[in-house]
This record gives C-alpha cells, structure tokens and sequence, in this order.
C-alpha cells in the first residue's frame, strides 16, 4: 500500500507494542534509587561525614569496572551530602568535571574557570598560572567546602598537577576561606599505584571499591528499569534471567546489561514480535558485544592504549608475530613513530596492557620457557580482530599505523582459525 504519495511503502513499522519508555535506557539517566548500591553509599557517607560535621574536605577515590554504578552513586551521594550541609549550615560547593572530554590539567581549569565564572569566556591558550589565579578567587569569594569531582580521572594519565596543587590550596596560602576536596572516580585499578610518592602523601585519601554486580543483583536492575520501559506483559519470563546471566557471566557490567535488553526489545520491536523472547536476547547479545568493544576503543582507551591494542592486534594476526610483552614495545614504538605519537616506557606500555586486560579486550596465557627457565606472557585478542582493526580504520591517524598488508593478514588469520567442520559447510 502506497502512503503519503511517495510511491513506495513506508519503512516504518506500525504501533509500538514493545517499549512504553526509553528514557531510562539512555546514558545519562539517573535512577530515583540506587539499586543493590546499599554497602558502597554507607561507606561513601562514611568517607565523606566529615564535611556536614565541619572538619574538612576529605579526598575519596572510587574505582570499579565500567557500568558497576560509580557514577550514578557518586550523583546520589552529593545529592544527600548537599542536603546534610545545608541542614548543618555548612558551605558547600560541589564541581564536577568529565576527564574523558578533558584530558589533561589545562583542560580540566579551562572548564572549571569558565564554570565559575559564566560571564566570560576563558579561550583555549589563556596562561594556566591566570586560569589558576581566577579559580582561587572564586573559590575564596564562594568560601566553605568545595569538592571537585573529577570522573574518569585515569584519562589525566601522569598529569599530577591538579591531584597536587587542589587539596593543598589552603594549606600554602592559594585559599583563605575555601577548602578543596577531590573526589576521583576511575575505571583503572592501577590508577594509584602510578601516582608519583608527593602527590600519594598529599592526598591522603580514603579508597573505595565497586565490585561487578552478580546475577541476582542484575535482575534486580534489570527488573526495576524493565517496568519502566516495557509495556505490561511483552517480556518472557526467561529475558531478565537469561540478560542478567550472559552479563554477570562477562563482565556484570549494568550499562552492558541494559544495553543488552534494549537491543532484544529493538530487534522483537523490528521484526513485528508482540513479545520479547530468550532468542531475542541470543541474538541482541552479538550486536551488542560488536557494538561495546568499539565504544571501549574509541570512548575509554587513551591513544597510547590504542597504540599498545593496535601493536598487540598486528602481532595476533602475524603468523610470524609473538605478542610478548617484548615484541608488543618493540612494535608500539614502530607505530608511534608512524603515527608521530610520544614513546611511553616499556614499563608504562606493560601497565597498559594490564588496563586492556581489565577492558577485556585482551588476555594472557602463561608460556613456560623450558630448559632456559622462567616464564612469559603471550597475549590473545578477546574479540574478533577484524573488529578492531575496522574500528582503528575510522580514525584517519591511527590508520596510517596499519601496514599495507594488514588486509592480507586478516584474510589470513580467520581462514587458518576455521576448523574443518567450518571449511566443509563453508560456513
């Protein structure tokens, strides 16, 4: 049936009897509650008490895989923090900065500065030693606690600057009547170990730990925002329990699991299904897998983890290559030089590929050295390497990094992983 005189069906399929809501699903979306969160925000309060109390702002680091509630937590626990500070009339400003979109100090005070002061416009080769200088007059103007979050911290990398100079402020005259405490949220539980001794010894902080959620603590997520968003009675009874056990199973990551549900309420919603069925969530679990190991490379890794993923990528698809730590460095350097990137140390670039490991994006098996004695690592690539490559492939410099005959190694590589049963039905 024609429509609309275009001369052709529509696209669009008809009314909706999957989805009430998609809001919830969206990243940016904060929940009323907390959800199985109960002995991280006791111990949040308990790090932060100090502040309704009147004796100081604390410095708190929080680290957690991705998707384990550290951001959505650390909103709702300033939203109760704020509260309690008011009830005890204790001044308090909270500021919060992205470190994935500012990656290094200077970025982090451009945006701070222009924060606190709307009116103006803090332009991109302003002096840091005047972003500095305005910040504290601000700051002191304001007066009271101030604490500065500062998400994805581990995206400053080994700029110290501000993790030194902030919670020191008062203590050598930059503040009079402020206080600066840092609140640092990272995905890299190595994030504190490279910290240089002076900036250790000038924080002081207090450490917590989100663990991935399990099972049973997803299906109560995933339950909570499933009544939310679908209409009454389109779920099977086995989604929730199946989307919650593929994920806990891999990485019990929230974010992935919910993405995970969306996608099989998408693809019933697309192929016409009233209900959404296990099958559904089979297939949406591919999708989506494909879809968060190129949202991992592009959004989450530095590019000098891209470079140390791309070195370790070749080397799995050379027949002649070893992805030893060694041959990986010897490698990554090559590139830098192709792509005209600093060189970091080898022991920087072995932190790396621990930090892919925690993505999971890679992982290691231990290679015994026989009569020579001791051990080694070989890496392995998790996911399929055509992915990542293709993902490498969208961004123009690192592109120049890949050797002409990387089409050729590909091809390669998959045909000698298909076993004969594979070749037989040619599948």
């Amino acid at each position: 049936m024609e429509r609309n005189g275009l001369g052709m069906d529509s696209p669009f399929k008809g009314s909706n009897h999957v989805f009430r809501d998609k809001e919830p699903f969206k990243e940016g979306y904060t929940p009323d509650e907390i959800l199985e969160r109960g002995e991280e925000i006791q111990e949040y309060a308990a790090a932060l008490q100090d502040i309704p109390d009147g004796f100081g702002a604390p410095n708190v680091f929080i680290y957690g895989q991705t998707g384990v509630g550290k951001t959505a937590t650390t909103q709702k626990v300033i939203e109760f923090l704020e509260a309690e500070a008011d009830d005890a009339d204790v001044a308090l400003t909270t500021l919060t900065v992205n470190c994935n979109k500012r990656t290094s100090t200077y970025k982090v005070l451009q945006y701070l500065a222009n924060e606190l002061y709307p009116e103006e416009h803090f332009k991109q080769g302003t002096h840091p030693d005047t972003l500095w200088d305005r910040i504290y007059d601000a700051l002191d103007e304001i007066g009271g606690y101030v604490i500065v979050i500062l998400d994805e911290i581990d995206k400053l990398g080994e700029d110290e600057e501000l993790l030194y100079d902030f919670p020191r402020a008062k203590a050598i005259g930059e503040l009079e009547n402020a206080e600066v405490g840092i609140v640092g949220i990272s995905n890299n539980f190595k994030f504190r170990e490279n910290l240089s001794q002076r900036v250790k010894s000038t924080l002081c902080e207090k450490e917590i730990q989100f663990s991935p959620y399990d099972a049973n603590e997803l299906r109560s997520i995933l339950s909570y925002y499933a009544d939310l968003t679908f209409r009454d009675g389109v779920l099977s009874e086995d989604v929730i329990p199946l989307t919650a056990a593929l994920t806990a199973q891999d990485s019990g990551d929230a974010r992935m699991a919910l993405d995970l549900l969306e996608t099989a309420g998408d693809i019933a919603r697309h192929e016409g299904d009233t209900r959404v069925l296990e099958d559904h969530v089979r297939i949406a679990r591919s999708e989506v897998d494909r879809a968060n190991t190129r949202d991992i490379i592009t959004e989450r890794l530095t590019s000098q983890m891209q470079l140390v993923l791309m070195a370790t990528t070749l080397l799995v698809i050379d027949p002649d290559g070893e992805a030893k730590v060694k041959t990986i460095y010897s490698l990554y350097k090559d590139l830098c030089d192709r792509v005209d990137a600093d060189t970091l140390s080898e022991s920087r670039v072995r932190d790396h590929l621990d930090t892919l490991e925690m993505f999971g994006l890679l992982e290691k098996g231990e290679h015994n050295l026989g009569r020579r004695g001791g051990r080694s690592y070989i890496y392995s690539l998790v996911d399929e390497p055509r992915i990542i490559v293709e993902t490498f492939r969208e961004d123009e410099r690192l592109e120049q990094g890949f050797p002409s005959s990387v089409d050729s190694l590909l091809g390669s590589f998959e045909d000698s992983t298909r076993s004969h049963v594979q070749s037989e039905f040619s599948v």
